[in-house]
């Protein structure tokens, strides 16, 4: 297809069948509704979910993806169809991603495969502080069986579009462009190919692992095993910046878009990179969200009162994306993808180049919101915040925590030689705020811009409907707007849906003295 025939995402995947991993995460939830609301020629999608005690692989899908909030449009739209019309255009593969084929036999796999004309990987564990093995397994050895099943496509190599981010850039520094990255500390070897020598890496940490292993073989509890797992914690981030990243997270990321690039030879790939993915900024309801994001660690550590400074550069870009414009970049991308085999590209999906924002700014933004709207969010606000929240120096934010934690020692002595639960309870968590803030404090404390001009050239070569309804460029949003009417109350209303709302202690005193 010539580049000057407008591309259109409804044409590439009518008909089609894509197979989706990670179904259950935030990401490729909003992938998934996006596909069955906008696409509706599209023939079937394949999730892969695994099954556990509790529930099928079939019961934990319509749970912990279709009974979602996101999906209420298209509920209201089919209404007592909504169920069958799932059936009709969803088939569940109930399998394991870490295991080999998925668990599948190998005529499943080979079946499977046959059907397929694209793979979208969205599964991945985003947990800074994942154990070095898990994070390896999931976010790199995984890929083997995505490997596997493009390979094995009836009509040759099925198309991967491969999730990653936008942090697989480490602590490289300046302007990222949307390419193959270097290690920063340029310990791993470059190939002739362009590729990095990743085997010998990946074989010294297993090294490692199993020394770990090995050590802690009589341990009582196995993986229940605290010091275990916390020694392998710890691996993952000493590993992590000994080659060049900040956490095992963003490492094994990195080492999974190696393996895939090799895999496939370079072709039929689309590696995805979004930058600090956060709340829906339109589509289909403002302000959705699951869970606590990198970006809400600043607003947590601030409405909870627990410390009111935060380690990072206040002059720094906070790269934020909403995650339906990350949707919308995969579906433009598999479009592409979709055109015909080609050699590999990469696209970043941010907000850095086209839409800035400073940490500052971004603070600045949320603590008036906060201070406006604390009334009307009860479950994230007890009360109105005492003071406003700022950024310091990591070297600051160190001594102030030390301090903090002398602080919260000697509050606490009394009770911990009483044997109070309560004081150990503060203790910890005094220890893990300072322990999560070193970490997300890498992504407030940027030495980077990440350049996303490829991704914006890619949406033009789309029909303009297409560009208007698969939307992935940051430039379309006022981040004033953005974050004090969308995310501020989204958070409230999806992330803590489920949560107790605060009661403020002043109110209990102010209710007592009027029952006296």
């Amino acid at each position: 297809m010539s580049n000057l025939t407008p591309l259109s995402v409804v044409d590439q995947l009518s008909g089609k069948q894509v197979f989706i991993t990670g179904a259950t995460g935030f990401l490729a939830k909003a992938i998934v509704e996006k596909l069955l609301r906008e696409t509706p020629e599209i023939k079937k999608i394949h999730l892969l979910i695994r099954g556990n005690n509790k529930q099928s692989a079939q019961q934990r899908c319509m749970h912990g993806v279709f009974a979602s909030s996101l999906f209420n449009i298209l509920r209201e739209h089919h209404g007592e169809q909504f169920n069958s019309f799932i059936e009709r255009k969803v088939c569940i593969v109930e399998g394991e991603l870490t295991a080999p084929l998925f668990g599948l036999s190998s005529t499943q796999f080979s079946h499977l495969s046959s059907q397929l004309d694209l793979i979208i990987n969205s599964a991945a564990s985003v947990n800074f502080r994942e154990a070095m093995d898990q994070a390896l397994q999931i976010n790199t050895h995984s890929l083997n069986s995505i490997i596997s099943l493009a390979n094995q496509g009836s009509q040759g190599i099925t198309p991967v579009l491969q999730v990653s981010t936008c942090f697989v850039n480490g602590f490289n520094q300046g302007v990222m462009h949307e390419n193959i990255n270097e290690s920063a500390s340029g310990l791993i070897t470059k190939k002739v190919n362009g590729l990095y020598d990743i085997d010998p890496v990946i074989n010294s940490i297993q090294q490692k692992i199993e020394a770990l292993k090995t050590r802690f073989a009589n341990a009582i509890g196995g993986r229940k095993n605290a010091k275990y797992e916390e020694a392998l914690i710890q691996l993952g981030i000493k590993e992590s910046r000994y080659y060049g990243w900040n956490d095992t997270y963003t490492f094994t990321k990195w080492l999974g878009e190696q393996l895939l690039l090799k895999g496939l030879d370079q072709n039929n790939l689309t590696i995805l990179r979004p930058s600090i993915i956060e709340s829906a900024v339109s589509s289909p309801l403002p302000g959705w969200v699951e869970g606590v994001k990198v970006a809400d660690a600043l607003i947590y550590a601030f409405a909870k009162g627990r410390v009111n400074i935060f380690p990072g550069d206040g002059q720094a870009l906070l790269d934020v994306i909403p995650v339906d414009l990350v949707a919308n970049a995969a579906l433009l991308s598999s479009a592409e993808l979709l055109t015909g085999s080609s050699k590999y590209r990469i696209y970043q999906c941010c907000s850095g180049s086209s839409n800035p924002i400073k940490v500052n700014e971004f603070i600045d933004i949320l603590t008036v919101a906060s201070h406006e709207q604390y009334q009307y969010l009860p479950k994230l606000f007890a009360d109105k915040p005492n003071e406003n929240f700022k950024t310091v120096s990591p070297q600051k934010f160190k001594v102030y925590m030390l301090l903090l934690t002398v602080f919260t020692w000697a509050k606490t002595i009394s009770g911990r030689i009483s044997g109070s639960k309560k004081a150990s309870m503060l203790m910890a968590k005094v220890k893990t705020t300072a322990s999560l803030a070193v970490i997300f404090g890498f992504y407030s404390a940027a030495k980077y811009q990440f350049d996303s001009r490829k991704l914006e050239t890619l949406q033009a070569r789309f029909k303009l409907e297409d560009q208007i309804l698969f939307n992935a460029n940051a430039n379309s949003f006022n981040w004033q707007h953005y974050l004090a009417k969308i995310h501020l109350p989204g958070l409230h209303k999806y992330a803590l849906a489920d949560k107790t709302v605060l009661v403020s202690k002043l109110k209990v005193k102010e209710e007592k003295k009027k029952v006296a």
